[in-house]
């Protein structure tokens, strides 16, 4: 078979020398047809960053489930995530919170090399933007969610300006397209694709159930919803960590 080289990244005719070996037929005529993009080895370094993420990511949501034991006080229908703060074991709201920071940051390097699009590239700022934002939320506590838009402390003005940047789902999608481009992450560009949908619809749940008065109590949802859309961000953590092992352990693309 004649050798090709890789040209501006993009397989042109084919595979160099290998596509039957790594790829059966129908695979090889996908990749010469989209043109996926041959991305660098998986490093230790991704591997390492994968596994905090994943570790980080798990102990968020451990603990925010701990939370609701220790705090039976807060509603879990109608009072937020954020205003377990407020009460005797509020310090480990501020971890929860800096838990997730570090998981998202670390999921976000240890793909940074992967990706080789605009697409991705905006993923990762989004992504980057919306730890940010989880940082001062976790900074700054809130204030209780019957509290006045007038009566608002510095604290509570801050946490809510550091939550309302967390557009993490939408930069779950953009990677999920971005890294779907690359030969080593077509094979879970559906599942990442889906991991990053689940977040999506569970913030159009979110805003949807926001009463229109603002005024929360019982019969109101959107404690509940925001529970289960925090806790979904670890789908996508996990999935990327896994394939990001999977990678280092099967020398994908070396």
């Amino acid at each position: 078979m004649e050798t090709t080289t890789v040209v501006r990244g993009f397989i042109p005719v084919a595979v160099i020398n290998q596509p039957c070996r790594k790829f059966n037929n129908h695979q090889c005529f996908s990749i010469m047809a989209k043109k996926l993009i041959i991305t660098k080895p998986t490093s230790r370094t991704q591997l390492v960053l994968s596994k905090i993420s994943v570790i980080t990511g798990i102990l968020y949501v451990s603990l925010l489930l701990l939370l609701h034991l220790l705090e039976p006080g807060f509603d879990p229908s109608w009072r937020f995530i954020s205003e377990y703060a407020l009460g005797k074991s509020g310090w480990l709201m501020n971890i929860v919170f800096l838990s997730f920071v570090v998981s998202s940051l670390s999921c976000g390097l240890s793909v940074f090399p992967q990706v080789k699009t605009i697409v991705g590239y905006i993923g990762l700022i989004i992504l980057a933007i919306g730890a940010a934002g989880i940082f001062i939320a976790a900074i700054f506590n809130t204030d209780p969610v019957t509290t006045g838009p007038d009566k608002l402390t510095f604290s509570g003005k801050m946490h809510y300006m550091g939550a309302s940047l967390d557009y993490t789902p939408l930069a779950m999608l953009l990677l999920a397209f971005g890294l779907g481009r690359t030969v080593a992450w077509r094979p879970v560009r559906k599942k990442l694709l889906v991991a990053a949908a689940i977040p999506i619809l569970l913030t159009i749940a979110f805003m949807a159930s926001m009463p229109a008065d603002y005024k929360f109590g019982p019969g109101v949802y959107t404690g509940l919803i925001g529970r289960f859309l925090f806790a979904s961000y670890l789908v996508f953590i996990l999935m990327v960590g896994t394939h990001v092992r999977r990678l280092y352990a099967t020398g994908a693309n070396r």
